[in-house]
Parts: structure tokens; sequence; C-alpha cells
């Protein structure tokens, strides 16, 4: 009797310790952020984000398939692919970027190419670009904190 009540506690005592485990896992994964606004006060701490539009501006979608802005908190390798809260078709940010806020601590590299490949573009931790140069503007396909 007492060993199966001890063996209860145990058991108790894991579950709520793999509970913690997920919920901290979920509560810190991933997330992208769709159609976030004007202004590089718009971009949230601790996201990379972009506008298609210079001056941290918002643009209409570009044949109802790219966002006007993007924000994540993660790498993200091929900007075509990006899903909006609908899921339907692709809505990505491919070859369309023209600002950028970089409001993380690390720095991060654009490339010209899906999965970090041609021309690199790094920024530095909480740096703000109101206008990329002219020979990566519209030409961002991937990011990566590096």
């Amino acid at each position: 009797m007492k060993l199966s009540r001890n063996l209860a506690k145990l058991g108790l005592a894991a579950a709520a310790a793999v509970g913690l485990l997920v919920t901290g896992a979920t509560s810190a994964s991933a997330t992208n952020v769709y159609d976030m606004g004007h202004g590089a006060g718009s971009c949230p701490s601790g996201y990379v984000c972009l506008w298609s539009e210079g001056n941290f501006i918002q643009g209409g979608t570009v044949n109802g398939a790219k966002f006007g802005a993007f924000a994540s908190n993660q790498n993200t390798g091929d900007m075509g692919k990006l899903q909006g809260r609908d899921g339907g078709g692709d809505k990505g940010m491919q070859d369309t970027a023209s600002s950028i806020v970089n409001n993380t601590g690390s720095h991060i590299c654009f490339y010209e190419h899906n999965w970090y490949g041609g021309a690199e573009f790094k920024i530095g931790p909480w740096e703000q670009w109101p206008g990329i140069p002219a020979w990566i503007n519209d030409k961002i396909s991937s990011f990566k904190f590096c």
C-alpha cells in the first residue's frame, strides 16, 4: 500500500515535470506576424521585420500573392513559401523587401537566394534600415540569425 502510494506520487511528479517542459517549449516557439502595419515602432520586440516599401511602409499585396510586411523571430529559409492566416496559396515576401528593422540582440544575415545562398547583407542588433542598399533591395529571399 505504501509502495503504491509512493509510486503514484512519483508518477504525478513526473507528469507535472513533463507538463512544465512541454509548456515551456510551446511558449518559446517561433512565430510569424503578417500585416503589422506602418512604422519601425510596429516591429515587435525580439523580431526581424521587413516591409515591401521604404520607410517602413506596408505595401498592399502584389497580385494577391505577396505580403506588404512580415515579421519573424526565427530563421526563414524561403520567404516565397510563407503562409498567411488563411493558409491559402503562397503569400510570401520573396524579393519585395525595401526596409528592415532588426529588433533583436543578434546580427541578422539576409540573402539573395532561398536557403541562405547568394549575396549576403548583414545588419547588427537593434538596427533600423528605412531604405536598404540598391544591390539587395527587392532581392531578399531568406534570412537567419548569424
